[in-house]
């Protein structure tokens, strides 16, 4: 039994029955899939993610000479996050152990090549790159002055690597990203539709750095740092994307007039409520930097992420089909893409439970449940994919709930990035709020 209850309560998504059917329907088959993966074909030297989620059929053989060096970033920050979990799962003890001795290898492997390709580029990842990690032709060469998405996941990568030496890159690396972006020089390398103007998208990202510095980094000079960053970015996204007037979010804003546009994106909103208070739970524990401007600030993102939210299900949320539109126009409500991602609904999910958690509004704290209850419900009833040990499909239709092979972004599956980690962020702050106080 995967579903829950339409109005779940805090305390039972807090359970040990809860939990269960994360970890045995998401975070341990994904494991599996990974170790079955290598075990397959193990002469490939990273995650080998090069198949057909919606399928299980294997992408052709040339898949095998591309690399798209963001997935390194997001593979390496999986596998660390997922091998610390390993105690808590139910996996057979062959199972533990071959991932206990495979995912360091991995690690090692994507963070060497992180290396080389930053190496050659002047710091920055580009987009997509052949197994000798130089650019594709056809393939741009990213602008040394600018950042992006890869930068930025490359960075949290190495920030998560079993030495200084890669620590301290990957906090050169992000501090680089952080500074271009507030200067506004970024892009959206990869995306599917043309931009619309300024995206919030690289600042939204950037508040998943916070909770793994305070987690990694002793230093408490790094750590200030990262955390002003963190809180202009949530700052600047809750002042110009968000209209709390007329409850509206809105992915892009013109650069000059800051004028909001009327594209959203809804699984992007919701990751900025999940990411947004995933950093500021983080940096309320941490504590570095706390005064009454940022205390200030955090009652502000609490009060507001709710709304943010639940404007955000109620335009973009299929229920007829049951799943989150890729994108609709945020004033009229007409559906612009009407694909069905897999990955916008555990970012809901997170969304949906923090800002519930945060929630000073008894009615506003249930409705965000019975918003998370809808997400869950749409995941594991209709995105599992049965022949592929619970794997997610990537897409399906917002016109009839079907599978289809499209895809979000690029052909190959998610390195365990996007539901897996939405989930083990989820029950780690659950476990945290529910454990006594010392």
């Amino acid at each position: 039994m995967t579903t829950v209850p339409s109005s779940p309560t805090l305390e039972y998504l807090g359970s040990s029955s809860y939990r269960r059917i994360l970890l045995e329907n998401a975070v341990e088959p994904g494991i599996r899939l990974i170790l079955h993966r290598h075990s397959q074909t193990n002469d490939w030297p990273f995650i080998d993610t090069k198949f057909n989620p919606n399928t299980g059929r294997e992408l052709p053989q040339e898949s095998h000479q591309r690399i798209y060096p963001w997935f390194l970033g997001r593979g390496t920050e999986a596998l660390v996050l997922h091998l610390e979990a390993l105690d808590q799962l139910e996996l057979s003890s062959e199972e533990k152990e071959t991932a206990r001795n495979l995912f360091p290898q991995l690690i090692a492997r994507m963070s060497g090549a992180i290396l080389q390709i930053i190496s050659r580029y002047g710091g920055r990842c580009p987009f997509l790159v052949d197994r000798s990690f130089v650019i594709i032709p056809g393939s741009a060469s990213p602008n040394p002055d600018w950042t992006g998405a890869g930068d930025l996941f490359c960075g949290k990568g190495l920030l998560l690597g079993a030495n200084p030496e890669l620590r301290r890159t990957g906090i050169e690396m992000l501090d680089r990203v952080a500074s271009r972006v507030q200067q506004g020089l970024f892009g959206l390398e990869g995306a599917r539709l043309p931009a619309q103007g300024l995206s919030q998208g690289m600042r939204m990202l950037f508040l998943s750095v916070p909770r793994l510095v305070s987690l990694r980094i002793g230093c408490e000079e790094v750590k200030q740092a990262i955390f002003a960053r963190a809180c202009d970015f949530l700052k600047f996204v809750l002042d110009h994307h968000w209209d709390p007037v007329a409850g509206r979010f809105s992915e892009y804003i013109d650069p000059q007039t800051f004028e909001r546009g009327e594209f959203l994106d809804p699984g992007h909103c919701t990751e900025f409520v999940g990411l947004g208070l995933s950093a500021v739970y983080a940096m309320e524990r941490d504590g570095q930097g706390m005064d009454e401007e940022r205390r200030a600030l955090f009652a502000r993102v609490r009060s507001e992420m709710p709304d943010i939210l639940l404007s955000t299900m109620q335009a973009g949320f299929n229920d007829r089909h049951g799943g989150m539109f890729k994108a609709v126009n945020n004033r009229t409500g007409e559906v612009i893409d009407s694909e069905m991602p897999w990955w916008n609904l555990p970012e809901t999910m997170r969304g949906a439970l923090f800002a519930a958690m945060g929630a000073g509004d008894e009615e506003k704290r249930i409705a965000c449940l019975a918003a998370f209850a809808k997400c869950h419900n749409a995941y594991f009833s209709h995105y599992l994919n049965p022949n592929l040990m619970l794997y997610p499909y990537q897409t399906r239709s917002g016109q009839t709930g079907e599978v289809m092979d499209a895809v979000p972004s690029i052909p190959e599956g998610d390195p365990l990035y996007h539901s897996n980690l939405c989930f083990l962020d989820m029950l780690s702050h659950l476990e945290r709020k529910n454990s006594p106080a010392p």
